[in-house]
């Protein structure tokens, strides 16, 4: 039996050498902080998930990076100061990797054009889901 690989989520992943307190607690009301933390190098860390779409079976990287990019420009003039001061500000695109062959999960262009308007980078992220024997990873 095959499945088949899939969009899996989006982070938006954050780095900065302050701390993003205000940034962190206002993006924390239209999405979901996964964690917000000071990191054994000194730095602050952050990833957030977008609330937007969860149960959907048809959510995707644009619905949540939209979602996300709302967010960002929602924030208070204090929060966006915090923004720019990361200097990782990232959409991580998560694919949980099973056994197509080729995968295209595509980004429309007014995406990209979001992203870019938020001053962002985007990444992405493959997860295997078989063991190197080829075993379903549980």
């Amino acid at each position: 039996m095959t499945t088949d690989t899939q969009y899996a989520n989006t982070d938006f992943d954050l780095k900065s050498n302050s701390p993003f307190d205000t940034l962190s607690r206002e993006l924390g009301q239209t999405c979901r902080v996964l964690h917000y933390t000071s990191g054994e190098d000194g730095r602050w860390h952050s990833s957030v998930e977008s609330k937007h779409g969860e149960c959907s079976s048809k959510r995707n990287a644009a619905m949540d990076i939209f979602a996300m990019a709302e967010a960002i420009h929602a924030l208070s003039p204090i929060a966006r100061a915090e923004l720019a001061a990361c200097d990782l500000r990232e959409f991580n695109i998560g694919l949980d990797c099973w056994d197509t062959w080729g995968y295209v999960h595509t980004l429309p262009a007014d995406v990209v054009r979001a992203v870019a308007e938020v001053g962002c980078s985007i990444a992405v992220t493959l997860y295997p889901m078989r063991k190197p024997d080829g075993t379903p990873i549980v």
